[in-house]
């Protein structure tokens, strides 16, 4: 009976260690993926110590605030995308759509003699022309993917084409230009100027819209049925339609935003720039991918959030910026910006990986299966063993 106290007494001893080491790797674990899910961040903080190494420009108060001014469109049009993305979907026409409305918009603004049609619409006007053409294109997606049944990927990808064509055939010139001070107002305009270093530096009002929409979008994904409805039809689409919610009224109205978020980023872009041309926006795309898969945004749908999404726009601006800066070649440029794209997906693939195996392992430490048997009282049969 002593040696089975002591063999008892040794093997609590045991399992108490794995249980001990199973939370501590689970820490770990744990650490490491909340790591990996605000890399965006660390990369950024990364990315400006080291341009600010390399080149004693880099944080001067000017380069400073223009990071998020020459990102702002691209941001409005991650967080369109990040809203079709935590559905499980994807809307690969966004930057047609940023580059058809704004070219439209300068095409009905400016004078013949600066590229225009001569038709001098009221800057007004065109901005709301503009929203109402992002929209519509934006439900039309919706409705086209959920109603018949199209291929979200290659649908957008054909819409893409398309609309980057029609930007073409409506062009009587290369680009158009001479917007005026109202339209231009949030894209180029400044919101105060201060002096720094003896010289004025402004605060162009891009930079403070730019993270009022993000702070919009995190509200609505975080605190909204609608957000919470978002993320429960990327998560398991059968489990929402069964909870009520209508997954395809979701899904249409994702588009919606995506395409409400493409026009005004067009406005934006055409703004700072004054002007447009027919590839306003050309070959984007890839940059909107990476900027939301480095935040968090899985491509799987159902997780990611604004913040982490924001971060990757940071981080997009940061590398433009400090490239341009250090004067880097542009096939240099491609190579670092395809190179996060691809870290992008791969800590993505990373994530899913280590969420499917916590799953699995918090469903089978609640499964009673194979710990107990009506039939077999193994716990009886261990009993008499000892004895």
């Amino acid at each position: 009976m002593l040696k089975m106290s002591v063999c008892g007494e040794t093997s609590k001893s045991a399992v108490s260690t794995v249980e001990t080491m199973n939370r501590r790797k689970d820490h770990l674990n744990h650490v490491l993926f909340l790591l990996l899910d605000n890399i965006a961040w660390l990369l950024v903080a990364v990315s400006v110590v080291v341009f600010s190494l390399m080149s004693d420009r880099f944080l001067r108060p000017y380069t400073l605030l223009s990071i998020i001014p020459r990102v702002a469109p691209i941001g409005i049009l991650v967080v369109g995308q990040s809203f079709t993305m935590l559905t499980k979907h994807f809307d690969l026409s966004s930057e047609s759509v940023l580059g058809l409305v704004a070219f439209s918009a300068a095409l009905l603004i400016a004078s013949p003699e600066l590229g225009g049609w001569g038709t001098a619409l009221p800057g007004w006007l065109v901005i709301v022309l503009m929203l109402a053409a992002g929209i519509s294109i934006g439900m039309l997606n919706g409705f086209m993917i959920t109603k018949l049944k199209l291929n979200n990927l290659v649908y957008t990808i054909a819409i893409l084409i398309v609309l980057r064509g029609v930007s073409y055939l409506i062009s009587p010139s290369t680009s158009a230009s001479g917007l005026g001070a109202g339209f231009c107002w949030l894209g180029g305009g400044n919101l105060f100027t201060v002096e720094v270093e003896g010289k004025p530096v402004g605060v162009q009002v891009s930079l403070l819209f730019f993270f009022l929409i993000f702070a919009v979008a995190h509200v609505i994904t975080r605190y909204t049925r609608f957000g919470r409805s978002i993320y429960a039809v990327g998560s398991n689409r059968e489990a929402a339609d069964a909870a009520g919610i209508r997954s395809e009224r979701i899904v249409i109205a994702v588009y919606t935003v995506s395409g409400f978020c493409s026009a005004l980023a067009a406005w934006v872009l055409a703004g700072r720039m004054d002007s447009a041309t027919m590839k306003t926006g050309y070959n984007w795309i890839f940059s909107i991918q990476a900027a939301a898969i480095i935040g968090g945004i899985s491509l799987k749908g159902g997780r990611g959030n604004m913040i982490g999404a924001m971060g990757g726009v940071m981080l997009w601006g940061v590398l433009d910026t400090g490239l341009l800066i250090i004067m880097a070649s542009p096939w240099t440029t491609d190579a670092i910006l395809g190179g996060l794209l691809l870290l992008a997906i791969l800590l993505d693939s990373a994530k899913n990986h280590y969420l499917a195996r916590t799953t699995l392992r918090e469903q089978l430490s609640r499964s009673q299966v194979g710990l107990s048997d009506n039939y077999l009282d193994v716990d009886g049969l261990l009993a008499k063993g000892a004895q």
